[in-house]
């Protein structure tokens, strides 16, 4: 990964997951285990999100005033 980028929205950079290895580890891993042994039948949730869209201004009134998130 390169550094000060984050590879998802969730905002961790390559350095917190480094820093932070020994910590998170054992999580990550149990997450891909899951996954394997759902043996496909899980992937679908990784494809979902809830879209929200926050306001740019105070003001807003046009889709082109607001920011999406998931």
């Amino acid at each position: 990964l390169p550094m000060g980028k984050a590879p998802g929205p969730d905002g961790f950079t390559s350095e917190f997951l480094r820093a932070c290895w020994d910590i998170i580890k054992q999580d990550i891993c149990d997450a891909f285990d899951k996954l394997y042994t759902m043996n496909g039948r899980g992937f679908q949730k990784l494809n979902e999100a809830l879209l929200t869209l926050l306001p740019k201004r105070p003001d807003a009134a046009s889709l082109s005033d607001y920011r999406p998130i998931s």
